[in-house]
């Protein structure tokens, strides 16, 4: 029987709330485990792997950097290749690989949807859906591949893949100017509640989680360039009443979410819910 090894791959893990989650999961996790973090600067993606291993030495780390998401052909190259070589040459056999997709875009917030121009549509549904799907079909692929690929894995035993979108409220409701952001996540929900659908539920699950509205960069951002003056300003008081959620505080919420890993498989979990 196999010892307890997790293998978690954490995409726009450089800084902001994928930061976050690796040091939530190094905090927490007591038994061997990988991880691979993902973006596109290496040296802050080297110094998020120097904490993590300082904090847990059970937890040994690799780096995939210099990465695109502009299409589905750029997130095969420049993700999911060095992810393939990575597991099959330099990672053990794991019992569970979590893949927590948090890389992603805004959009243009100061824009309602008669706006928009078709090359920033074109783009935004590249990075944000197009290479999405890409990275989740060849995750599973990788772990399970198709008949006429089995050829070429080693991988002797399959994990129990978790498959994690960091969604938002705007998937599940409609706000002003927020349309290609909420068109994104919601489809990025769409697709894992599919999934939930069409694999088993012992070999393949999924959870879209909301992490609130985070005192981070993007809250920043969203705050200096929103469109809609009522949003606006309700966000810019939370700021200033500190009532914005804590990077940190959501990260554990998501970290415990996939350690109990009791949560229904297509479900969507916001940072709120009980």
């Amino acid at each position: 029987m196999l010892l307890p090894h997790t293998l978690y791959v954490i995409t726009g893990a450089n800084r902001g709330f994928g930061k976050a989650i690796a040091h939530a999961i190094a905090s927490k996790v007591n038994h061997t485990a990988t991880m691979v973090l993902v973006g596109r600067q290496s040296d802050s993606l080297e110094r998020v792997a120097r904490n993590i291993v300082e904090k847990n030495p059970k937890i040994s780390t690799r780096l995939i950097s210099n990465v695109s998401l502009d299409s589905a052909m750029t997130a095969q190259d420049t993700i999911l290749k060095p992810l393939e070589t990575i597991v099959t040459h330099h990672v053990p056999a794991v019992t569970r690989a979590i893949l927590v997709n948090n890389a992603g875009s805004t959009g243009d917030l100061s824009k309602k949807v008669a706006d928009y121009e078709p090359q920033e549509i074109q783009s935004y549904m590249d990075m944000n859906i197009v290479s999405y799907i890409t990275l989740i079909s060849g995750f599973i692929r990788l772990f399970y591949p198709k008949a006429e690929e089995e050829e070429d894995t080693i991988r002797p035993i399959a994990p129990q893949l978790t498959l994690v979108n960091i969604s938002s409220l705007l998937a599940v409701e409609p706000f002003a100017n927020w349309g290609l952001y909420a068109t994104g996540k919601s489809a990025r929900d769409m697709l894992l509640r599919i999934l939930a659908k069409e694999e088993d539920k012992e070999s393949v699950r999924t959870l879209s989680y909301a992490p609130g509205p985070l005192d981070n960069e993007m809250q920043k951002h969203v705050r200096e360039t929103l469109g809609d003056t009522k949003q606006k300003k309700l966000y810019t008081d939370m700021a200033n009443e500190n009532k914005l959620v804590s990077m940190e505080a959501s990260a554990d919420k998501l970290v415990e979410l996939l350690h109990n890993n009791a949560f229904e498989s297509g479900a969507h979990i916001d940072f709120f819910d009980p």
